[in-house]
């Protein structure tokens, strides 16, 4: 049972504590409806991320695979001198947020990948290089989801803790406390009916005698 806190029982602290009541069960209903809209964006979200990262994990083992085979048809002292002059750049920034707080990205790239000479380099290696990429906008695009997946998984805990606290500590305690309060009210009130009971009666013998 919860602990009552240490309140005057008088007829203005009991309409206090009903109002505190009322709005703690309608913060309740609130925040379980917005658990509730939380999962059931959370779900979709995880599998999609599921599907995402299953399709970059696997395009990703055959860029590597066409870099293993480019090593095969050159030497790797080739591919790393004919990498050495690539000019190409690529910058990534932080364009916005989700409602969820999750950074949104934003790709620029400047410059030829496959500005290295033909000789001594193989079709592998601009594949791979070229699908690689291609690719970065699907990495970016990942780790948005994969961000927006943690904020919401972190914004349901904290709905839940909140929820929680709600259902099995505050409004628990908010309740004894009407309920001594309405107690200690009848108790006074039955006494206050006592005593003019016996006013009344000792008033009649009065007046008998």
């Amino acid at each position: 049972m919860p602990e009552i806190p240490q309140v005057n029982p008088t007829r203005m602290e009991l309409l206090k504590q009903k109002q505190r009541l009322v709005m703690a069960q309608r913060a309740h209903d609130l925040l379980e409806d917005k658990r509730d809209d939380l999962i059931q964006r959370f779900l979709p979200l995880v599998k999609e991320v599921r599907e995402m990262r299953s399709k970059v994990r696997q395009e990703l083992e055959r860029i590597y695979a066409d870099f293993q085979i480019s090593k095969m048809l050159s030497s790797e002292k080739e591919i790393e001198e004919a990498l050495m002059w690539t000019e190409m750049r690529m910058d990534v920034e932080i364009s916005g947020y989700t409602l969820m707080k999750a950074p949104q990205y934003r790709l620029t790239t400047e410059g030829e990948p496959l500005c290295y000479g033909f000789y001594g380099t193989n079709w592998k290696l601009d594949l791979a290089l070229r699908s690689f990429l291609n690719l970065v906008p699907s990495l970016l695009h990942l780790a948005e989801k994969e961000n927006e997946v943690q904020g919401l998984a972190k914004e349901i805990e904290r709905t839940r803790r909140r929820v929680n606290a709600l259902e099995y500590i505050f409004i628990p305690i908010v309740e004894q406390t009407v309920k001594h309060i309405t107690m200690k009210l009848e108790e006074r009130e039955r006494a206050h009916i006592i005593n003019l009971m016996k006013i009344k009666e000792m008033m009649e013998k009065t007046f008998a005698s």
